[in-house]
């Protein structure tokens, strides 16, 4: 199954709120699933929502917490991610548990987890949506037995890459229960253009990393006419910076731009595909994914 084959079947769906990757990947793909008749059903936090709605997708839409991972901010991701893996692991039975219960009252056919482990069923057919079938191999054997085991729960799993031009690398190698889906972009069907000498800083990912990120970009670049994208508004900005925090207004400048200044997060990557735009790309410190991207990056210049 893939999802240019799914009509008449209502959704239920969640991501993983962390930064804005995910939410902006799943954009394509809601709206490609709605325009072929399916009904949406959609868990999510408010600020997830308000992205959704901004950009004209229809669904029952469900308030979700989602689990709230918090980090020092020291560059230790894997410590970090040892830190929040007690709660992480309560959070997925949880989060299973609500979602049998939505299944059952919304009279769901069908479920879909971008990376959200326990948002499945046993009840309908659940499918887990990533880009990493398998951790980089920094990560170790045990997070990989861990991610190995949580994903496998799932009935199938759809992988946001090309099965010819892997932009995940090793990342994406294929499973027995896995399927290429090809790239998702909300900027794939978007018209295109360049401002000369335009750059646009874009800061996402997980407090208190996005706030790091935005103080580097203004210390980097904030003498150039910068515009910068931000979730909010950290400190106080040069005259010659403008911020923006709404998302389709955001959409708009990253459209025209020249310059891209970003992490090189998969959903980025994915963004550049169809952007074609010229980028500077700075991985999340620790960050593991984000570091192999970025090597697989400068492997190809």
């Amino acid at each position: 199954m893939i999802p240019a084959e799914l009509s008449q079947e209502r959704i239920l769906f969640a991501c993983l709120d962390w930064g804005s990757g995910h939410v902006a990947r799943s954009i394509s793909l809601l709206k490609q699933l709605s325009g072929q008749g399916n009904e949406l059903v959609i868990c999510c936090s408010e600020k997830q929502q308000s992205v959704f709605e901004s950009v004209g997708i229809s669904a029952t839409y469900l308030l979700g917490s989602g689990f709230q991972f918090h980090f020092k901010g020291d560059g230790n991701f894997t410590s970090e991610m040892r830190r929040n893996a007690w709660r992480f692991s309560r959070w997925i039975k949880q989060e299973q548990k609500q979602t049998e219960k939505l299944v059952r009252e919304y009279q769901i056919s069908l479920v879909l987890s971008d990376h959200c482990y326990g948002f499945r069923s046993g009840e309908v057919k659940s499918i887990f949506i990533t880009h990493q079938v398998f951790l980089p191999l920094k990560a170790g054997w045990l997070a990989q037995r861990i991610h190995r085991k949580w994903m496998n729960r799932f009935d199938e799993i759809w992988i946001m890459d090309d099965e010819v031009k892997r932009l995940a690398g090793a990342l994406s190698e294929p499973n027995s229960k896995s399927r290429y889906i090809g790239f998702y972009s909300r900027f794939q069907d978007q018209e295109i253009s360049v401002i000369p000498n335009k750059w646009v800083g874009i800061v996402s990912g997980p407090e208190p990393y996005s706030e790091q990120f935005f103080h580097w970009i203004l210390e980097k670049y904030g003498k150039e006419n910068l515009i910068l994208i931000s979730p909010k508004v950290y400190s106080e900005v040069p005259d010659n910076v403008i911020v923006i925090t709404d998302w389709r207004l955001a959409d708009v400048e990253i459209a025209s731009a020249e310059t891209i200044i970003s992490r090189n997060g998969y959903s980025t990557l994915m963004d550049l595909q169809f952007l074609k735009k010229k980028s500077v790309l700075i991985p999340t410190p620790g960050q593991l994914e984000q570091e192999y991207l970025n090597s697989l990056l400068r492997q190809g210049e």
